[in-house]
């Protein structure tokens, strides 16, 4: 009998939910965060406010839910800091599936080195690089080979925010006819390329 008197309250409690909503099941708009490593990051969905997400977070839900068949669009407002992040199954219409499930991954962007190279002859003339055997290294495997006529260069291989780099010369040009040089070559990569690790070339 108590049992009965239960799971009428029970239904009861339901059938009064449900008509308090229109009778439509809600969902929430949520999902997983994969790699995010820095604050900054800010989520939208279409009629809701904007959801800034904490620094190192792997999952997110926006504080209102929707009704079956409304359509929902989450989208990255602004990466976080430092990082490029995007959405993947952020756009369909609640109740197409059992859950709303978004993904928001945020990827490490890397950035190039480089810079300028120049010859100094012994009247002290700047003049551009016309040697050849001139070869580069960052860190113990990234080599560039200098191209002849150059007046700049960049390594093909990217680096990611905070990768520390060391550029140092690992052929002299010419058979030891120039002594070259890197200036600024150590140092620790930011948020865009590094471009003023330059070469510098005297005539012995």
């Amino acid at each position: 009998m108590k049992l009965s008197v239960l799971r009428h309250s029970l239904l009861l409690a339901l059938v009064v939910g449900l008509s308090a909503c229109g009778g439509k099941a809600t969902f929430p708009v949520e999902g997983k965060i994969v790699n995010l490593k820095y604050s900054g990051l800010v989520l939208s969905n279409v009629g809701m406010q904007n959801l800034p997400v904490e620094a190192k977070a792997t999952s997110f839900r926006f504080p209102n839910t929707i009704e079956y068949g409304v359509p929902y669009d989450v989208k990255v407002e602004t990466s976080s800091l430092h990082q490029s992040c995007t959405p993947d199954n952020g756009k369909d219409s609640a109740g197409r599936q059992a859950a709303i499930s978004v993904t928001i991954t945020c990827k490490d962007p890397g950035y190039a080195l480089g810079g300028a190279v120049k010859v100094i002859g012994t009247d002290g003339v700047v003049r551009p690089y016309t040697g050849t055997g001139l070869v580069l290294i960052n860190g113990s495997s990234d080599k560039l080979t200098m191209p002849k006529d150059a007046t700049s260069y960049k390594f093909t291989g990217i680096i990611p925010y905070l990768t520390s780099y060391g550029v140092s010369v690992f052929q002299q040009p010419d058979g030891g006819a120039h002594v070259c040089t890197v200036e600024r070559g150590i140092g620790e990569m930011g948020d865009a390329d590094i471009t003023n690790i330059d070469v510098t070339c005297r005539q012995k």
